[in-house]
């Protein structure tokens, strides 16, 4: 008995708290769960999204690696090969690397040129 004239507050401790606290409390809680659950759906689609991107899409297929490797060769290396005309007729060609043929047109149009300023020259 004596325990309880020294506590005569221990009562009144032990009520239920405020339900407008209790309320606001569990309602910020669930608003902040909600707002981590979403952002971290967001951020596994968006890696797994990514992922497959960098595996998947954007991964070069083997043929075409392969396919860009003989264009490659064929602006690089002389080569020939054989195409038919008109008529049926089996021609055969050149090719040339593109910077071959780079230096020969320039190389002929400086040459003409050099001509048309010549017989303008001459001309006068």
């Amino acid at each position: 008995m004596s325990d309880q004239q020294e506590n005569p507050d221990l009562r009144i401790q032990m009520d239920d708290p405020e339900p407008g606290a209790t309320w606001f409390l569990s309602l910020v809680s669930l608003v902040l769960m909600v707002v981590v659950v979403l952002a971290s759906v967001a951020m596994y689609f968006g890696f797994a999204e990514g992922e497959i991107d960098r595996k998947i899409v954007d991964r070069p297929t083997v043929e075409l690696q392969k396919l860009r490797l003989s264009q490659q060769e064929q602006l690089t290396e002389y080569q020939r090969y054989e195409i038919e005309d008109a008529e049926g007729n089996k021609v055969e060609r050149i090719r040339i690397p593109v910077t071959r043929a780079m230096e020969l047109v320039v190389a002929d149009s400086r040459a003409s040129a050099d001509t048309d300023e010549e017989g303008a020259v001459a001309r006068r």
